[in-house]
This record gives structure tokens, sequence and C-alpha cells, in this order.
């Protein structure tokens, strides 16, 4: 009597992705005389952007990154496994939350994502560390787009920072490792949390499972006018929070200014790593 042979399913962490070839620049799969290649423990194939998801209790509606409709390309999601999720606010950075992190950007290494993001603007606290400690570009926080939005800016002029909890935010890393000289952070930027908002408060950051969006955009928009109210040399917004994200145009309409959030890096990390050519005529 004959068996056949056992494929067994090896442990992920035993594996490595091989190099990134130019499979990922074919723009007609099969019309082209060349190889295509994967690697053991790679079983997804045709996504470039990986997130690392954290363990929340959380309905994350359309706009939110957790929420795959919220864009038009794939995003492959990994749920990374740390012994406190508030840590990701933690003053200073925890081993365990970071090393929960790096797991996961690991497996989505494995998998031959291009560029990694996080879905949290605090995972700015951990950029430095897990960057080092993987081998495609990670984009933890929106807050990496303050650099530049300061830079583009009149010196009269000052970007604002909308944040889940102000007070928080500026005690930790976050904005310092994503790029921001400490004299720009006390000098060219605004930061305004929401933790005073009760359906803020009470149901999102209270991890309840449960919200009511249209009184979570009242809020966010009431902070916005609050923040121009008492700062008239704003020059645009940067929304920290994934969970602002999906009210970014209740923040515009409130602001009359341009707004940028984690979605729209993550549509500008994508373009770089998929770039398509142009059509039109002369």
């Amino acid at each position: 009597m004959t068996t056949e042979p056992i494929l067994p399913t090896p442990d992920w962490r035993t594996l490595s992705p091989a190099p990134l070839g130019t499979d990922l620049f074919t723009e007609q799969s099969g019309h082209n005389d060349a190889d295509v290649t994967g690697w053991d423990g790679r079983n997804v194939f045709g996504v470039t952007i990986g997130l690392v998801q954290m363990h929340v209790n959380l309905a994350m509606i359309p706009g939110n990154m957790g929420n795959a409709t919220t864009f038009d390309f794939p995003i492959l999601y990994r749920r990374m496994n740390a012994r406190d999720v508030a840590d990701v606010m933690a003053e200073e950075p925890t081993q365990n939350f970071a090393d929960a992190v790096v797991e996961a950007a690991q497996w989505l290494e494995l998998q031959g994502v291009r560029a990694i993001m996080g879905n949290c603007g605090f995972f700015g606290g951990y950029q430095n560390e897990v960057k080092a400690r993987i081998n495609v570009p990670f984009f933890s926080s929106s807050l990496m787009m303050l650099p530049m939005m300061v830079h583009s800016m009149p010196g009269n002029k000052k970007v604002g920072v909308i944040t889940a909890n102000g007070p928080q935010l500026v005690k930790t890393q976050a904005i310092q490792n994503c790029g921001l000289s400490l004299d720009a952070k006390e000098n060219r930027i605004v930061v305004m949390g929401c933790e005073n908002g009760k359906e803020f408060s009470t149901s999102i950051m209270a991890n309840t499972g449960r919200y009511n969006p249209a009184k979570v955009e009242q809020e966010i928009a009431d902070v916005a006018r609050q923040m121009l109210a008492e700062n008239d040399d704003i020059g645009a917004i940067l929304l920290e929070c994934t969970e602002l994200s999906p009210h970014a145009v209740a923040v515009q309409e409130a602001t009359r200014l341009p707004v940028w959030d984690y979605t729209t890096l993550t549509k500008w990390i994508y373009s770089g790593c998929i770039r398509r050519p142009f059509s039109g005529h002369l």
C-alpha cells in the first residue's frame, strides 16, 4: 500500500522571504517571457501594502485604516499580539510592544509586501526600533508627514495636529521619531486632542466595540473649530488617529484648510510602489 507524501506546514517564523525581484513591475502577467517566483511561506500574491493591526474592540468604518473598503487597492492585514495594546501610547516604548509589531511586520514581509503601515498614529513612538529590524520601508504613523508639512509652510504659519489624546501625544516620542525636530515640535505645530469628547472617550477610547459616527464627527469638527479659534496662524491640518480619517471631510468643511491623514499617506506610498504608465495626448 502506498501513501501520499506529507507536505507539512512549517512554522512561518522559520522561513525567510526571497529577495524581491522584478515581478512587481510586470504590467501584464503572463504576457512577458520571464519566470515568476515565489517562496515557501508566501501564500498571498498581488498585495503591495501590509498593515500591522492592533487587537482592539472597535467598529472600523470606511475611511479607517482597518476597513478594507477605504482603499481602491488591496491591503494585507496582520494582527499583532502585544501584552498590552495601551503600550502604543507609552511615554517610553516598551520592548514587548515593539517585538509584537516586528513579528507582525516580518510575517507581512514573508508575503512579499513592499511597504508596511501601522493602524495608529502613536505607532510613531516605535518607528526607529521597528524599521531597524525589518527589510522593507515602515511608515508607522501619519505623523511622518509633519516634517514635510511644516517645511511647506511660511514662517508665520503652523500645522494643526488633531489627535486621540493631545497631552499624551506630546509626552511620547512619536513626533520626534517621525522626523520633526524638537524646536519645530515646540514652535511650528499646535496639538489638540479629542480626549474630552464624550462619545470619543466613552465609546472609542473605552474599547467598547460600539460608537455613533455622527456624534464622533461632531466632536472632531468642534475640536477643529476650537483649534482655529485659538490659533489663527494654522495653515493646514494633520489627523493623527485612524479613527479621525473617516471624518476628514468634516474637518475640512469646518476649517477650509488642507487636511492630511494616514489614508492620504498610504495612497502616496502605494502610488510610488506601483507606478502606472501615463496616458493622454498632445
